[in-house]
């Protein structure tokens, strides 16, 4: 576990050296502003895509939630009809069997 902890933080350490050597020749060749206008290109469409797919999942867990509570409605309005209808009591409708 040590040797991997060990491995893993000279990993970072010659990546955090090849960022800043990156950084010096940018910075070296005045490329400052075209290095992060690529970025932001490079940026856009996953981007894009991220919030497209955050819109599909929101809306797909907020039509379960619709789905699951007019299950419990539909549920519930039966078993009203049913006691208002004398088939059962209301003590029983609310009551969960175990055998």
């Amino acid at each position: 576990m040590f040797v991997f902890g060990l491995a893993q933080s000279l990993c970072h350490i010659i990546n955090l050296r090849f960022v800043i050597g990156s950084i010096r020749t940018v910075a070296s060749f005045y490329a400052e502003e075209k290095v992060m206008w690529v970025y932001r290109d490079k940026c856009a469409g996953p981007e894009r895509m991220g919030i497209k797919q955050g819109l599909i999942a929101g809306a797909g867990f907020g039509v379960s939630c619709f789905l699951l509570f007019c299950v419990y409605a539909a549920s519930f309005y039966a078993k009203a009809w049913l006691v208002e209808s004398g088939t059962t009591t209301f003590p029983k409708v609310f009551r969960v069997s175990v055998a």
